[in-house]
C-alpha cells in the first residue's frame, strides 16, 4: 500500500480500509494544523490506487467501508472521485460505503448532480472540519469558509442523499466566550444535521501557528476545566435525532460516546462526574503542557 508521510484517519475509521487518493491537504493553511505542513498536496495516480485496491483485495477482500486519505481527498474532481469508486467496487464489492476528509470549499466545488452521483457511487459520512459557529474564530483558525457557507454547502449534501460528519473544535474561542462559542456551534450542528458530530477541544500542536500565537500571548489557551465546561453547555444545546456525539480524541479530557438524543443525559452525567474527579488542579492545567487524555478508557455502549 502506498502512504505519503504520516496517515491520519478520524478515530471511528478504525475498522475501514486506508486508501491513499492524495497526499498532503489542499489547505494546509489552518492556524491550529501541523498535520501536513511538510507533505505538499498531490493527487494519486490512477494506477497506484489501483494497485492498492489489487492490494488490499488479497488481504482483506471482505472490507465494507474505505476511507480515502490524507487530508482532503474530497478535494478531487467529482470524475476522479467517481473513477476511484468504479475501482473500489470492482476489487472489493462488498464495500458499502466510502469516506474521506472534505473541506467546506471541496463541496463548494461541486454541482448538485455531482454530489447527487457520488452519493449514488457510496460516497457517506464524509469527515467535514467545520470546527467553529462563529465567523470570526473561523477567520482567526484560517479555515477559508464563513458560518453561513458552511451552512449552505452542507445543505446541499443532504440534498444530494450525502450523509456527513461534523468536526466541531470546543475552546476556539478562547477562554472569555465559552457560552457564546458553544451556543453558536449548537446552532450550526442543530441546522444541518449531521450523522456524528465529531468534538474535541482545540490543542496547541507543535509546529503549528496556533503555537506561535500562545507563546506570544495573542491567544489564550483554555484550561482543561474550561473546556469540560464548554463541551458541556454544547451538548446541552443539541437537538439532533440519530446522530453520534463522538468525544474521543486523545485531547478530550474526559471521553464519551454516544447517540442522541437517547444518550443525551447520560453523556452529561458522564462530563459532569469526570469533570468533578479531575480535581482543581488538573482543571486548572492547560493541554499542551501535558495533562489531556488523563480519563481515557473503553467507552461501552455505542451500538444503536
Amino acid at each position: 500500500m502506498h502512504y505519503t508521510g504520516l496517515t491520519y484517519r478520524p478515530p471511528y475509521e478504525a475498522n475501514s480500509l486506508l486508501l491513499q487518493a492524495t497526499s498532503g491537504c489542499s489547505h494546509n493553511r489552518c492556524t491550529f494544523c501541523s498535520m501536513y505542513l511538510d507533505t505538499p498536496f498531490s493527487a494519486s495516480p490512477l494506477a497506484e490506487i489501483e494497485e492498492d485496491l489489487i492490494e488490499a483485495a488479497r488481504i482483506w477482500p471482505d472490507a465494507r467501508r474505505v476511507f480515502l486519505v490524507s487530508g482532503d481527498a474530497f478535494a478531487l474532481s467529482s470524475d476522479r472521485l467517481l473513477e476511484i469508486s468504479e475501482l473500489v467496487h470492482r476489487y472489493l464489492p462488498q464495500v458499502e460505503s466510502i469516506g474521506a476528509y472534505a473541506r467546506v470549499d471541496n463541496i463548494a466545488h461541486k454541482t448538485d448532480r455531482e454530489l447527487a452521483a457520488l452519493a449514488q457511487a457510496g460516497y457517506a459520512e464524509i469527515n467535514i472540519g467545520v470546527e467553529s459557529g462563529l465567523d470570526d474564530v473561523l477567520a482567526y483558525m484560517n479555515k477559508g469558509h464563513t458560518a453561513e457557507k458552511a451552512r449552505r454547502e452542507l445543505a446541499r449534501l443532504t440534498a444530494a442523499g450525502l450523509p456527513f460528519n461534523t468536526n466541531i473544535i470546543t475552546a476556539a474561542a478562547g477562554p472569555d466566550r465559552i457560552a457564546e462559542h458553544a451556543t453558536a456551534n449548537a446552532a450550526l450542528v442543530n441546522e444541518t444535521n449531521p450523522t456524528l458530530v465529531f468534538v474535541s477541544p482545540l490543542h496547541v500542536d507543535p509546529g503549528s501557528r496556533l503555537e506561535r500565537e500562545v507563546a506570544a500571548g495573542r491567544f489564550t489557551e483554555c484550561t482543561l476545566g474550561q473546556y469540560l465546561e464548554e463541551e458541556i453547555l454544547f451538548l446541552e444545546g443539541l437537538e439532533l435525532d440519530g446522530c453520534l456525539f463522538f468525544g474521543l480524541h486523545v485531547s478530550n479530557p474526559v471521553p464519551v460516546a454516544g447517540w442522541l438524543p437517547r444518550d443525551k443525559a447520560e453523556l452529561l452525567e458522564r462530563l459532569r462526574a469526570g469533570r468533578d474527579a479531575l480535581g482543581p488542579e488538573l482543571l486548572a492545567s492547560h493541554p499542551s503542557k501535558g495533562a489531556e487524555g488523563s480519563l481515557h478508557g473503553r467507552i461501552p455502549g455505542l451500538e444503536r
